[in-house]
């Protein structure tokens, strides 16, 4: 049996991925393309690898195993690869997904960092849903993920995606300026019971923790604005119209806001998703900025 490295990468991508589509994405080819690789391999292993099932496919038992040689293949190449030309200049194009409060607060400056040591690596960044992130990152259509997870609704990572920790923030409970409860030290969810709120999407990750937290403590929220951005729910709190959980405080000075401590356990992590696979020299270079920096930054805080 004699098969190449490019039937192998595909059989890779499938297995990673399951799905034809996504290793299509990942390997910038044509569906077609990839079907036909597989049944070249097909042919030339004599060997029936995948079989349909429903809308997808599923390996066989002889196709597992000639997948688990194709991961170890791929690796081989990836480690081969990050050897030879570990002492030269990084290059290649990485791409990043995150929510934009991420962007925002935790990925800008690195990055900015990131691009002045390597100029060669670029660096797309793309916003949008943790949920759709995931999938994007299984079929490799993207290199990392910065995600939030909520101490009440902890993100569920798929099979094949492990994560590092790289802050954890706070939460302040917003309120308008003139709000009566703006003397208070802090504030608690049973504080705020009858209240409107601003908070991120209904079904959303913060949308749901918050949501828990609030019935454990006998609250029903009242939720008048689904807004996905934090900044923009700290705009509806300015003009008087809600109050919000956000992991960021107003601006110092502005009156017509007051953000008070949430008394209440509860806490945003910043996860680093990234394909459990030798990831390449520009890539973990990139990781190891990300992961550096915030511990840097965390240490700076005073406790």
């Amino acid at each position: 049996m004699t098969m190449g490295w490019d039937r192998l990468r595909v059989l890779d991508a499938v297995a990673r991925t399951g799905s034809v589509t996504q290793a299509a994405t990942a390997l910038h080819m044509t569906g077609s393309a990839v079907s036909q690789q597989l049944r070249r391999i097909e042919a030339e292993t004599r060997t029936k690898i995948v079989v349909p099932e429903g809308r997808g496919l599923r390996f066989t038992a002889k196709g597992e195993v000639l997948a688990g040689y194709a991961r170890q293949v791929a690796e081989a190449v990836q480690r081969a690869e990050n050897d030879l030309h570990r002492d030269e200049t990084y290059v290649g194009h990485l791409r990043v997904a995150a929510i934009a409060s991420v962007i925002r607060s935790v990925l800008g400056s690195k990055l900015a960092a990131f691009q002045r040591e390597y100029p060669r690596v670029r660096v797309s960044v793309e916003d949008g849903e943790t949920g759709d992130h995931l999938d994007r990152l299984a079929a490799g259509a993207v290199d990392l993920v910065l995600a939030e997870s909520w101490s009440a609704s902890p993100l569920r990572l798929p099979t094949g995606v492990i994560a590092e920790q790289l802050t954890r923030e706070a939460l302040f409970i917003a309120v308008p300026g003139e709000h009566p409860l703006c003397s208070r030290g802090s504030l608690s969810i049973r504080d705020l019971a009858g209240e409107r709120w601003a908070t991120c999407a209904q079904g959303s990750d913060a949308h749901t923790a918050l949501e828990q937290v609030a019935r454990r403590h006998g609250v029903e929220l009242d939720v008048s604005f689904h807004v996905a951005d934090h900044l923009t729910q700290l705009a509806l709190v300015r003009e008087g119209l809600a109050v919000a959980c956000v992991p960021i405080p107003a601006e110092d000075g502005d009156p017509r806001i007051a953000c008070l401590p949430l008394d209440t356990e509860l806490h945003r992590d910043i996860l680093l998703l990234e394909r459990a696979q030798t990831a390449s020299l520009a890539l973990q270079a990139l990781r190891t900025c990300l992961v550096d920096g915030s511990r840097t930054a965390s240490a700076g805080v005073a406790p």
